[in-house]
């Protein structure tokens, strides 16, 4: 499951933190590795991750997100000592911190719950729109649906009024239920909602969207959730219509700043069970590469994280993305609603950063700008 990381203007620094390689679930478009393995990160690794991230120039507020496999796969003895450790190491710095955890819900129940409100931790949900979509792809590893056990996280989520945003996989199969998804978010009060596409990523070799059809029918699903989500005042809140009319209302000449967290270095650093780190996309850590060493760029038992910029894996991947970087500025008109595109995207599909347009980018950055545009053109929307 990804994180909702594509937000293009300026926020916060975000860690992420993989306490555990397992997953219960098996999704079909995962782009995650050793997804059955059960080991889970010791409290010593976790403890130095925190003392590094505390004392480091990383500008307040820090934002400590749990992710990848299923974060409530490890105990709830496990956060709660995670909290001490981190609490009492705050002490010293006395640092800003928001917390998050990206969650497929299935195993959440009142203890959680409480564990929640008591670490004020905002939750992120992975669910695919109605029941008939999301047990397509989000199954068990015995194949069965997730659909129920999901929705049962996300009541107790309401109930406990615990804010939560969710992010739904469209695939070639979905983009054919416009109706259905928005009817789905609006009949279940589901307020805040993400796309993203079945993308070519990590383990993920292929991608709905290879089919011939696919961008077309993206296209209009966009422009009919849109015309849907505007006769409704607005709701639910669709990440990427917010974020595309903001990028029209902040670059109206294509000027301004753009921030793409996924191609500046240290913006997002990401360590996996055993306490190895990387920057960029937290993607890469599940992408194997013998010439980039599976993109490991430290381990906090032996490596300060300050020292990443003089790490030759550092040096070599970085000095690609930005010259990748370089190539889309000076190339694509789109540049001022990417920034760049995701390293991961490139890399898993061409085994370069150094190269410009991807499948990704040309379905979930071209084809859904061309839509919002062509909404906005004809419309006036509230969401505007």
């Amino acid at each position: 499951m990804h994180l909702n990381l594509q937000e293009f203007n300026s926020h916060n620094p975000l860690v992420i933190i993989q306490p555990t390689p397992f997953c219960n679930l098996d999704c079909q478009y995962c782009y995650l590795p050793n997804r059955n393995l059960k080991q889970q990160m010791s409290l010593d690794v976790l403890e130095r991750i925190f003392d590094e991230v505390l004392k480091s120039s990383l500008p307040d507020p820090i934002e400590l997100v749990w992710h990848a496999g299923e974060p409530l796969a490890v105990s709830k003895d496990f956060y709660r000592k995670a909290f001490q450790i981190l609490n009492q190491i705050n002490l010293k710095y006395n640092r800003k911190l928001l917390h998050g955890i990206q969650t497929n819900a299935t195993l959440i129940d009142e203890e959680w719950i409480n564990l929640f409100q008591e670490n004020q931790i905002h939750i992120g949900v992975s669910i695919d729109g109605p029941d008939f979509i999301h047990d397509r792809y989000r199954v068990t590893h015995t194949g069965y649906g997730t659909h129920k056990k999901t929705m049962r996280g996300i009541k107790l989520l309401q109930k406990n009024q615990i804010p939560f945003n969710t992010i739904s996989v469209l695939t070639d199969f979905s983009l054919d239920y416009p109706y259905e998804m928005f009817a789905f978010f609006v009949e279940n009060e589901i307020q805040r909602v993400a796309f993203n596409i079945d993308e070519i990523s990590g383990e993920n070799l292929s991608s709905s969207y290879e089919l011939e059809q696919a961008i077309y029918k993206y296209k209009k699903f966009i422009h009919k959730f849109a015309e849907l989500v505007d006769s409704n005042n607005g709701i639910p809140e669709v990440r990427e219509f917010v974020q595309i009319t903001s990028s029209i209302k902040n670059n109206p000449h294509g000027k301004g700043i753009l921030i793409n967290s996924t191609n500046i270095p240290f913006h997002v650093i990401t360590f996996d069970y055993q306490g190895n780190y990387t920057t960029f996309c937290p993607e890469l850590l599940a992408t194997k590469s013998s010439k980039f060493d599976n993109f490991i760029m430290g381990n906090i038992l032996q490596n300060e994280i300050n020292s990443i910029s003089e790490n030759s894996i550092f040096k070599a991947v970085n000095s690609e993305i930005q010259t990748g970087l370089k190539a889309c500025r000076e190339s694509c008109e789109y540049w001022y609603f990417c920034g760049g595109g995701s390293p991961s995207n490139k890399f898993s599909e061409t085994g370069r950063f150094d190269v410009t347009e991807t499948l990704h980018c040309r379905v979930h950055r071209k084809a859904l700008v061309d839509s919002i545009l062509d909404y906005l053109e004809s419309k006036k929307p509230v969401f505007r």
